[in-house]
C-alpha cells in the first residue's frame, strides 16, 4: 500500500527512526481516523513545546496529505452510496487536486441522476478542459447554459475552450452573453478567472475575429 511505500521516505526525511509505538509510526502502519488524531496530536503538542518543532511540522504536513488522500480514495469507492451533494463536493475537491479524470467519474454520475443542475455540467467542462479535451469541455458546457442561461462561468469557460479549437467567433459570442448578463450574475466561482483575464480574452478574441 502506498503509506507502506513511502514510511522509508518519511524516515529519511526525518533521519530519526520512530519507535514502533510511536503514535505517528502507529498511524502510517495502521491508518484510520482514530490513529490519525493520535498521531496529529502527538506531533501538535510536540510542536507547540518546541520539541524538534519542524521535523514533528513535516512529521505533521506528511501525515495529514496521506490521511487526506486516504479518505478521497475511500470516498471515491463509495461514490455511489453518496448523496448527490456530497459527491459534488467530492469531485470539486478532486478538481482543485488536478486529479481531473476521477473528478469527471463523479461529475457524469450526477448529470446522470440530476441532468438540469447546471453545476456539476459547469465543472465537468473545466476538468475536461484542463485534461485538453475541449470538445468534450464544450459538450459539458453547453449543458451547463441549457440547464441555467444565467451561468456566467459556464459562458466563460466556453469561450476559453471554443479558442482552443479555434472556433473565436462563437468564443467571442459567449463572452457577450456573460457581459450581458446582470452584473449581480458576473460572479465568477473560480478563483484563477479575474475580471482583469476575462477583459485580456475578450480583447485577444476581439483581434482574431477582425
Amino acid at each position: 500500500m502506498k503509506h507502506l511505500i513511502l514510511i522509508p521516505l518519511l524516515l529519511c526525511l526525518s533521519g530519526v527512526l520512530l519507535a514502533a509505538d510511536d503514535p505517528i509510526s502507529a498511524y502510517l502502519q495502521e491508518p484510520s481516523p482514530a490513529a490519525f488524531k493520535l498521531a496529529a496530536g502527538h506531533a501538535a503538542e510536540a510542536i507547540q513545546k518546541n520539541e524538534a518543532a519542524n521535523r514533528n511540522k513535516l512529521y505533521l504536513a506528511y501525515i495529514a496529505d496521506l490521511e487526506a488522500s486516504r479518505l478521497l480514495d475511500e470516498l471515491v469507492q463509495t461514490a455511489d452510496s453518496l448523496a448527490a451533494g456530497e459527491r459534488f463536493m467530492l469531485a470539486n475537491i478532486l478538481l482543485g487536486k488536478e486529479d481531473f479524470a476521477r473528478a469527471i467519474e463523479i461529475y457524469d454520475s450526477i448529470n446522470r441522476d440530476l441532468p438540469n443542475w447546471s453545476c456539476p455540467w459547469r465543472h465537468k467542462g473545466e476538468a475536461s478542459f484542463r485534461l485538453q479535451d475541449y470538445e468534450a469541455a464544450v459538450l459539458a458546457l453547453e449543458q451547463a447554459i441549457a440547464t441555467n442561461t444565467s451561468h456566467y462561468d459556464a459562458y466563460l469557460w466556453m469561450a476559453l475552450a471554443l479558442k482552443e479549437l479555434g472556433r473565436y467567433s462563437a468564443a467571442l459570442s459567449n463572452l457577450d452573453s456573460a457581459m450581458q448578463l446582470p452584473l449581480e450574475a458576473q460572479t465568477c466561482e473560480d478563483e484563477g478567472l479575474s475580471q482583469e483575464d476575462v477583459q485580456r480574452l475578450y480583447q485577444e478574441l476581439q483581434l482574431k475575429v477582425q
